[in-house]
């Protein structure tokens, strides 16, 4: 065998710069030279036994590093799992009572954070005033009541509201009573003097003041910044999940359901929307006021509204709906120009899908979509009325990539998708909030594999939803898909990959069990029977148990509870026997850190084997029911290898025996075609867990990963799932001495089919996604000829913006400010500071936060703090790019610390910012120090609810 450093000369060749020298001792790695013209350089030639010999080094170093510090390593995941010891009862304890006894006083008559349920609101007439110069609102609202029960008490929502008048009839006459507020609870009661019953008609009218908020939630104030320096002023709704009680005074829990009719009252020059259509427009003083048609039955945090200045809009009409809808996108006028074409013509086409494959008529006679600068989250469902961040629906051909193509697509569909799964039928309650954005999750990559089939969607499925949703999934700190939650900063909480992705995979698995046809069917009898109603997790089960057909002793509703009710996933072993058998085996629960693997476990699931051997053509079922120690599958002909959970089926992890994976890495060497794109990628990350895990040995999983040198492999899944599990232990490496190595080896995986690449612009979006991977990770592994061509074409771009093609510009800018001046960073600055395109900003962000400058690190860090320059919805994106670069880590830490007080008054503790900000840090963290540090400074932080049940995002 080679010397370690004779055989880092044979594979890179040497490069004069020492700014990219990586000391690692005794001796140095430098930066790659080859050819991006898809033939290596002179010494490149004739070296693939050499360079197959680097990774036999490699495990030897580091296996004695990871044996000492992969089990522990998952800071975030640990952390996750300190808050949820520290934080763990929301419900009516003792010590709430006595802050409701102590806030509202002991005689307050309502002390339960969920309102009572003897009534139930039939409607509301809400006229409100959003006064955009003085950032109040002032309203006054209707509410007609069915009584269900006797009581003598009406409970509802209102939080940061002043009440001024009310008035109460029961039929005609009207009645006295009394109120009183307590604000712990955010409940306003009303103290009958007399007992009402189910026979009665109630109305209570209200008068009430409050705020335009500035935190992004209620009715919150949009800030758009034009060019000219000047800004503009919008109020917009945000109400999911518990934020309508922000802007009026409501029933405000999703089983409530009424309808609404809504008057605005806006300056004259103003535009108001609503979740409907205007009817009517009347002058009061010196304002207008807009009437709009009385809603559909739907609960209060889908009411939306807005009143928009200086806003525009483009409109088209459905052609193949039952009857024309108009849709409408909206948007600043200086950012719709060139912009709006895109996310429109997705909106149209994914209401025109889900019309038909719901098989159930959009009900209302437009929807609106508004691109915000200011918001919190991706977008927002809201019926009619679908409100987004900027950046996930504007786009723009010249300066928007691909990938931001394919999230707007995503993010289009997801939210059309709830303009049934959520409005039409609506969970019962926050615990099954799933059934509204698993089903959307799932639901929005079908569709945009039906508007664009040469994307290729349903692959991006697994990569985008099983993974990223099984990391979170892995430690004790996680949630059941359906999990009990009372108190709002806990529900959320559970705006996160386990409801989204992991709901979304379970979903996946039910249609493979049930047949496509089956399961749509399924579907559309679900949405018809439950139409403008309320639903739980049991009314889908029975459902679907009428349309599909287990291969087992055991329901549909077992099955999919054990799936959704249970924390966690198991996995199983898979061991040759013989060439016609192999066996199933040994299910536990798989949990990332040891320690935490508790030995008496007793969570079982029913679980799908759906198989395939290099022998057969079409794809096995069998199962490993829950009380079953294993299962023998019995081959029709000898296979030399069974891949189990084939295409991702089940939401499980494989781990096979030493002659499987043997058998795995010869086929992958051989023909990895023979392997699907999905099981290739599966392989891969099923691997890296188990490394992780402590279950598999490193020589096993480089073993595995070898066959991408040969740079065949041009799929972009594989790559994509691949890249991300070298990145994650990158990150558990990142202050080891090991580290430089570990670069090494990961250049010689992606040495040739960078080479392949080349940087001329690919014809296919797929293509085109593969290629910026590729050579984005070429660039951050320092490969010479990548920083070369980045560098070269940076200078292009300072010079004409239109000189090279988006989709390289990220790494590219990035690049040129990694290795450029200050001079450098002030142009790229001055032009994020310029542009209109909100994917183009994000893109330049990103290249400021490259910087090694630490000056220009901290400048970074104070424009964090400054909403005219980094909007504080973006805060926690521009905290995540920082935070790879790892000469700013410890820098961010440090102000994150120090400014804390400022975040949390900008982002607001009771929102997903401030969560997400601290999450994008504590994600680089590796050690021992970082946790404890880490979970020392947040203990006694309001935000540790978000990490309570693993955080949470929105769309």
């Amino acid at each position: 065998m080679s010397t370690p450093s004779t055989t880092a000369r044979l594979l890179f060749e040497e490069e004069p710069s020492a700014q990219n020298d990586k000391d690692l001792g005794n001796w140095t790695v430098k930066t790659v030279n080859v050819r991006s013209n898809g033939r290596p350089s002179p010494r490149m030639k004739n070296n693939s036994e050499r360079r197959h010999n680097i990774w036999l080094y490699f495990v030897v170093a580091l296996v004695m590093l990871l044996l000492g510090i992969l089990i522990g390593h998952f800071v975030l995941g640990q952390f996750e799992a300190k808050c949820e010891n520290d934080d763990r009862d929301y419900v009516p304890t003792p010590s709430l009572l006595e802050q409701v006894n102590q806030d509202c006083g002991s005689d307050f008559p309502w002390k339960q954070i969920r309102l009572p349920n003897d009534l139930m609101p039939l409607s509301y007439k809400l006229k409100i005033h959003p006064n955009l110069t003085t950032l109040t609102l002032k309203g006054h609202v209707d509410i007609h009541i069915q009584i269900l029960e006797r009581t003598d008490i009406i409970v509802m929502h209102a939080l940061k509201l002043n009440l001024t008048n009310f008035h109460l009839w029961v039929g005609p006459q009207l009645v006295t009573a009394k109120n009183k507020t307590c604000n712990r609870l955010a409940l306003w009661v009303f103290q009958l003097d007399q007992d009402v019953t189910p026979t009665d008609r109630l109305k209570i009218s209200i008068d009430f003041t409050g705020l335009i908020h500035k935190d992004l939630s209620g009715l919150y104030v949009n800030t758009h910044h034009n060019n000219d320096k000047t800004q503009t002023l919008s109020a917009i709704t945000q109400f999911e999940p518990t934020q309508a009680r922000k802007a009026f005074p409501c029933f405000d829990e999703p089983n409530f359901k009424a309808t609404f009719e809504l008057s605005i009252v806006r300056d004259p020059d103003h535009l108001a929307i609503a979740n409907m259509n205007q009817v009517g427009q009347e002058k009061e003083d010196e304002y207008v006021v807009d009437k709009f048609a009385e809603s559909v039955k739907m609960s209060t945090y889908l009411l939306a509204f807005a009143v928009l200045d200086d806003f525009r809009k483009v409109r088209r009409m459905t052609k193949n709906t039952k009857n024309p809808i108009e849709v409408n996108l909206y948007a600043s006028r200086e950012s719709i120009k060139d912009q709006a074409e895109f996310g429109l013509e997705t909106g149209v086409r994914a209401l025109e899908f889900f019309e038909d494959f719901f098989d159930l008529p959009f009900p209302l006679q437009k929807t609106d979509m508004v691109a915000l600068d200011d918001f919190a989250e991706g977008a927002m469902e809201n019926w009619g009325l679908i409100t987004f961040r900027d950046a996930a629906l504007l786009y723009n051909q010249n300066g928007s990539t691909e990938r931001t193509k394919e999230h707007i697509a995503l993010v289009v569909c997801h939210e059309m998708a709830h303009q049934w799964f959520g409005n039409y039928v609506t969970m019962q309650w926050w615990n099954d909030l799933w059934l509204n954005e698993g089903f959307a999750n799932f639901m929005e990559y079908l569709c945009v594999d039906h508007l664009y089939p040469s994307w290729k969607m349903i692959d991006v499925l697994f990569a985008e939803n099983f993974i990223q949703s099984m990391q979170l999934d892995g430690f004790h700190s996680s949630h059941a898909i359906s999990t009990p939650v009372e108190d709002p900063a806990q529900i959320g909480s559970i705006f996160d990959a386990i409801s989204y992705q992991k709901g979304a995979a379970i979903i996946r698995m039910l249609r493979g069990l049930a047949g496509n046809e089956p399961f749509q069917k399924a579907l559309q009898k679900y949405l018809q029977k439950f139409a403008y109603a309320n639903a739980q997790s049991s009314d889908l089960w029975e459902i679907l148990q009428q349309h599909m057909k287990l291969s087992v002793d055991v329901s549909v509703t077992e099955m999919a509870e054990a799936w959704t009710t249970q924390v966690g996933y198991p996995m199983v072993s898979v061991s040759l026997t013989n060439r016609s058998t192999f066996t199933i085996h040994n299910q536990r629960k798989f949990i990332f850190l040891e320690e935490a693997r508790y030995p008496n476990e007793t969570q079982q699931w029913p679980i799908p084997i759906q198989y395939q051997t290099d022998r057969s053509k079409e794809l096995e079922l069998a199962w490993l029911e829950a009380d079953q120690q294993e299962v023998h599958i019995e081959l029709d002909r000898p296979a030399r290898w069974l891949i189990a959970n084939t295409q991702s089926l089940g939401y499980y992890r494989v781990l096979y025996d030493a002659a499987s994976y043997t058998e795995f890495i010869n086929q992958l060497t051989i023909d990895h075609k023979k392997i699907s794109t999905i099981d290739r990628a599966m392989l891969i990350n099923d691997a890296f867990s188990f490394l992780k895990s402590g279950h598999l040995g490193v020589e096993t999983v480089l073993n595995l990963i070898q066959y991408v040198k040969e740079g065949d492999e041009e799929d972009r899944i594989p790559w994509a799932v691949l890249i991300n599990s070298l990145k994650s232990i990158e990150n558990m490496l990142a202050d080891s001495p090991s580290f430089g190595l570990f670069q090494t080896f990961e250049r010689s995986l992606i040495l040739k089919t960078y080479e392949k690449m080349g940087w001329s612009r690919p014809r296919s979006h797929v293509d085109r996604m593969l290629q910026t991977d590729i050579l984005a990770f070429a660039c951050r592994l320092q490969i010479a000829d990548c920083t070369k061509n980045a560098v070269l074409k940076f200078n292009q771009w300072v010079k004409n913006k239109n000189s090279i093609f988006v989709d390289i510009q990220p790494f590219v800018i990035e690049e040129g400010i990694r290795r450029g001046t200050v001079s450098d960073w002030e142009r790229v600055y001055n032009e994020y500071m310029k542009t209109i395109v909100p994917a183009q900003k994000l893109i330049l962000l990103s290249a400021l936060a490259a910087t090694t400058d630490v000056q220009l690190i901290q400048r970074f860090l104070n424009m964090l703090l400054d909403p005219n320059i980094i909007r504080p919805n973006v805060v926690p994106k521009a905290f995540a790019m920082l935070m790879q670069n790892k000469a700013a880590n410890l820098h961010a830490w440090r102000f994150l610390r120090r400014n804390y007080e400022k975040f949390d008054k900008m982002l607001g503790s009771t929102t997903t910012l401030l969560g997400f900000a601290i999450k994008s840090v504590l994600e680089n963290f590796n050690t021992q120090f970082d946790l404890d540090e880490s979970h020392s400074f947040f203990k006694n932080k309001e935000v540790l609810a978000f990490f309570s049940f693993g955080g949470g995002y929105s769309a």
